[in-house]
């Protein structure tokens, strides 16, 4: 059984987001594997990011394309402030450790990583929303800051070796998940429009791998 709050007797769950809006339907598993994100809920990009949305919903399901070089375009761009709920339709346990691992297109370069963060948001039941604490000066947190692991395509389950951003349930005093919620946040982190403009603006979401079996 999982220790949820990292086994402190005197930690509490943090509270639901409020008025965050329900996951709107069902997920099948269809032909995509397990371990990976099964489905797409709701896509809510903001304009003028396009970017893979032409490929939706296959381009964000299944396992993580990583680069050889630079960051994946095996995604679709959110623009600043866009949202995308994904579904697993067995769910995502809690287990020890990392239990979910969000793969974007963060690349590094001389002065260090490139990065367009978004903060996560889960739930089980679909209505009930808990968000993982993402502090947008130090990027502790957010999804979106590091980069995928050329070798994530042989392992792209294991948190230690794969890269991206892994999350841990115990955060959120969650059981399991079966939806993840991304909110794009790369205005606030910038502090201005700078990366807002253009086709790929935004976070861009290339996949999410569970690490456990449900």
């Amino acid at each position: 059984m999982a220790c949820m709050l990292g086994c402190d007797p005197d930690a509490t769950a943090p509270d639901p987001v409020p008025g965050e809006p329900p996951a709107t339907g069902e997920c099948e598993r269809g032909e995509h594997p397990v371990g990976f994100a099964a489905c797409v809920d709701a896509f809510e990009p903001a304009a003028p990011a396009s970017f893979g949305h032409d490929a939706m919903p296959d381009v964000v399901l299944g396992a993580p394309r990583p680069a050889t070089a630079g960051g994946s375009t095996d995604v679709a761009s959110l623009g600043c402030g866009g949202v995308v709920t994904l579904g697993f339709p067995d769910g995502v346990p809690n287990g020890p450790g990392a239990d979910f691992i969000v793969f974007e297109n963060a690349f590094d370069f001389a002065d260090g990583t490139f990065v367009e963060p978004a903060e996560l948001r889960v739930s089980d039941d679909g209505a009930t929303w808990f968000a993982f604490p993402c502090d947008l000066d130090t990027l502790d947190g957010c999804a979106g800051v590091t980069p995928t692991d050329p070798g994530a395509a042989a392992m792209p389950r294991n948190a230690e070796t794969a890269g991206g951003d892994a999350f841990d349930l115990d955060e959120v005093g969650l059981a399991r998940t079966r939806w993840v919620r991304m909110v794009d946040r790369t205005r606030e982190h910038y502090g201005d429009d700078m990366w807002c403009a253009g086709a790929g603006a935004g976070f861009d979401l290339d996949a999410i791998a569970q690490v456990y079996d449900p």
